[in-house]
Order: C-alpha cells, then sequence, then structure tokens
C-alpha cells in the first residue's frame, strides 16, 4: 500500500517548521493578498514565501501555495501579476479556484502544476474528469461528499490525484462558499476576509416594535418550525448563556476513516488548521501521522487496518468544537450541541523553549496552568513520553508549586528522558486531566 501524502496548514514560518517536525509530507501556504487565508497570514510577502520554500525543499518536503481567491474584475489584473512573481519562487504546485486563472496559467506557466481549491466544490466523477482534461494535476475533493462517492470518483479517475479533509473546521455552507460574512459585517469570505460569522454566538430577542432601542430577552427554550412542512420535527435551538449556535457545526475527525481512504488509494489528507496554535497543529500531524505509517505498516504484513488507541490519545489534547467524521459517514454530519468541548484528554501545559542536559531542565513558555502534582507527558516529534518533575522555578528563578499562563519559568525532570531532541526543539509538555 502507497502511503498518502499528509498535508498540514502553514499560517507563518513558525507553524510550517512545527508542521514538518511532526510528520508532515506537505504544507500549504495562502499567497500575500490572494488567498483565502489572507485574514490570518504569517507570509506577508514574496521573501517570507522564498523562506518557507527553500526550508521545504531542504527537508525533501513539498509547499503548495494556496492563490484561490474568487477575483471580481478589479482583481485580475493584480492577481495574474503576483501569481507571476509567485510562480517565480518555484513552489511545488498552486492551488486555485477560478476557472478562468486555471485556464490563463496553462497557457502563460504551463509547467505549473495545478491543484484544483476545494472552493471550485468538485462533487462528481464527470467534473474531475472536466478538470483533469483542462491540466489539474490534483483535486481537493469537496468536504460534502460521502465515503462513497469519493471512492467511486478514484475509481473512475485512477491517474488523478485525490486529496480530500480528514480533520478541522467545516463550513455550513459549500466548503466555504459563504456570503453570511459579507451580509453582517461587510468582509467577503470568498476574497480571504471571512470573520466566522457563522461561529458567533447569537441570541434572540422580542422586539415590541421595527428598529427600537428596546429589545427584550426571550426565556425558556425555543424552536425553529417550518410553516410549510408541520409535520416536520421542529429544530431546537439549544441555548446557553453565551447564546445559540445554530450555524457552527462541530468539527471533522476522519480518524476513523483512514483505513478506508488508505484502502481507495487517495494520494493526500489535508488537515485544516486556520489560526490554530503550533500545539494544536503539532498534536493534529502527530496523530494522523501515527495513523498512516501504522495502517502502511499493517497492509504490509498483510494484517487488517486498525488505528492505534494512542492516535486517539493524541487527539484527546487538543481543543475544538466537539469532534464528528463529517459527511465520510453518512449524510447528515452537522451537530450544534455545542461550539466548544475542553480537550478531554488534557491540555497542553507549555511549550519547551529549550533544554539543559546538565540540569535536566527545560525552559518552558507557561501556556496553561500546571502544578508539580499534575502527570505530564512530554509530547516529542517522535512520540509522546511520560515524564516524572523533580521541581520547578517561576520566571524570578524562585522555587514554585505551580506555574501560571503567560511566563517563562524552568521545569526539572527527574531523569534524562529518552528521545528528547537536541536543545528539545518543537516539544510541548502535555497536562493530562487527573493527577498522579
Amino acid at each position: 500500500m502507497r502511503k498518502p501524502e499528509l498535508l498540514a496548514p502553514a499560517g507563518d514560518l513558525t507553524r510550517m517548521k512545527y508542521a514538518f517536525a511532526y510528520g508532515a509530507d506537505a504544507v500549504y501556504a495562502g499567497q500575500p493578498a490572494f488567498s483565502l487565508r489572507a485574514r490570518e497570514n504569517g507570509f506577508k510577502n514574496l521573501d517570507d514565501l522564498a523562506e518557507g520554500i527553500a526550508y521545504a525543499h531542504r527537508l525533501g518536503k513539498k509547499f503548495y501555495l494556496t492563490s484561490n481567491v474568487i477575483p471580481r474584475n478589479v482583481k485580475v489584473e493584480a492577481f495574474q501579476k503576483a501569481l507571476l512573481s509567485a510562480v517565480e519562487l518555484k513552489p511545488d504546485a498552486l492551488i486555485v479556484a477560478d476557472p478562468g486563472f486555471v485556464g490563463w496559467l496553462r497557457e502563460t506557466c504551463p509547467d505549473v502544476e495545478i491543484h484544483l481549491s476545494v472552493q471550485a466544490n468538485t462533487t462528481n466523477y464527470l467534473a474531475a474528469k472536466f478538470w483533469q482534461n483542462l491540466g489539474v494535476a490534483r483535486i481537493i475533493l469537496s468536504r460534502e461528499l460521502r465515503l462513497s462517492e469519493i471512492l467511486e470518483i478514484k475509481e473512475r479517475c485512477p491517474d488523478l490525484e485525490l486529496e480530500v479533509f480528514v480533520h478541522g473546521a467545516v463550513c455550513m455552507s459549500m466548503s466555504g462558499r459563504c456570503m453570511l460574512s459579507n451580509w453582517v459585517t461587510r468582509r467577503d469570505a470568498n476574497q480571504g476576509a471571512c470573520d466566522n460569522s457563522c461561529r458567533m454566538p447569537y441570541r434572540l430577542y422580542a422586539n415590541p416594535e421595527p428598529q427600537c432601542e428596546n429589545y427584550q430577552e426571550h426565556e425558556g427554550s425555543f424552536s425553529l418550525q417550518r410553516t410549510d412542512r408541520p409535520e416536520l420535527d421542529p429544530i431546537a435551538l439549544d441555548e446557553d448563556t453565551w447564546g445559540t449556535y445554530f450555524m457552527s457545526s462541530r468539527d471533522l475527525c476522519a480518524m476513523d476513516v483512514i483505513p478506508d481512504l488508505m484502502m481507495a488509494g487517495l494520494d493526500s489528507f489535508k488537515i485544516e488548521g486556520r489560526t490554530k496554535s503550533v500545539y494544536y497543529l503539532s498534536q493534529v500531524v502527530h496523530a494522523y501521522r501515527m495513523a498512516i505509517d501504522a495502517c502502511a505498516a499493517q497492509a504490509a504484513a498483510g494484517k487488517p487496518l486498525e488505528i492505534p488507541e494512542e492516535c486517539r490519545h493524541a487527539i484527546s489534547f487538543v481543543d475544538g468544537r466537539g469532534f464528528m467524521p463529517g459527511f465520510l459517514r453518512g449524510p447528515l454530519p452537522q451537530n450544534y450541541e455545542s461550539t466548544h468541548e475542553d480537550a478531554p484528554g488534557g491540555c497542553v501545559a507549555a511549550q519547551v523553549l529549550s533544554y539543559d542536559a546538565s540540569l535536566k531542565a527545560c525552559r518552558v513558555n507557561v501556556k496553561n496552568s500546571f502544578s508539580l502534582d499534575d502527570r505530564l507527558e512530554l509530547l516529542t516529534p517522535s512520540g509522546q513520553i511520560p515524564c516524572e518533575l523533580a521541581s520547578m522555578k517561576n520566571f524570578k528563578g524562585e522555587d514554585a508549586d505551580r506555574l501560571h499562563p503567560g511566563t517563562e519559568g524552568w521545569v526539572f525532570l527527574s531523569e534524562d528522558v529518552k528521545g528528547l531532541p537536541e536543545n528539545a526543539t518543537f516539544c510541548f509538555f502535555v497536562r493530562q486531566n487527573f493527577k498522579k
């Protein structure tokens, strides 16, 4: 069985380096001003892109440039000029959504590899063949597809590379082709300026009259009912102290579907992670790296493909909106029961900044409070390692039983940790949700 590519987001140079350290085969980064990552893009200019591409290539990895804005007339010439400058940096592929720009790139830069963005919403094999005939090398399939539909597209288009999302946020619209943000805040999601209006809390008010100032809150539970279809069940709007999150879906986690996707011979498994922390990115990439490698080893040994429990263990240490398998396991994936779920396994305690082997001490940037009696694991690019703390010092160099977020400090280990990289680069302390 051929291993699929593990593709991770690179919001900036730092996140890119962590993604590679934890096992990503490739990263994707937004083109400055002309991608749907324009609002939270750490690649500000061509120099940043050049540095990222060079770093990836030194590691033998790939760097894809996301150029998937849906431009209007006023942006066409500026977008063309920016694309020509970006092509000179030699990214491994351009991720493009607009059909006009696909055709223009094929004529202007015929040697550039093109991947079709999920924004193009490819949902069937005829559309896939159409794009293939136009010279597209890979299609990033719509998130709305069921597993059976993905498998049929691969069967009918065996020579076309297919990429699927396996983890991350799910949009209430058709793979992001949404106008809600534009309607609410005049920020166009299709120009890279989405303000995540669908993720925000809303509260329902009763107005005594239109355009009044005396808004009155509803009390008790309430639902939406189709007036033209009274036989349908009402849609409950679950509201907590913050409001209702009717439009905010839970996050995609396709961990249990990985064996089926690998058996289908798909080419790339994509992780979504816009605005996520380096810890989130590291932990998620680490989990899927382990899952892919385990399934590949099982296939080579002629064993059934099963996801090791340590992969689920790793995923349990990241926060989210709650997880679901998306459309992959059925037609109704959206779940609005909550908009945030704390990681059941635990959370990041601190990011390791440096390591002094002679003292067995890590200098850390504290992310969440932790104490000497907390049970910690050390997350390294080679795996999670249980560890015992001997003592701690706060940012003043004083002995401390507890360290607090937003500060730096020192953590002294009871013994040397095998497998700790030199200088503890890219490592984190992870706090479990129970004491020793």
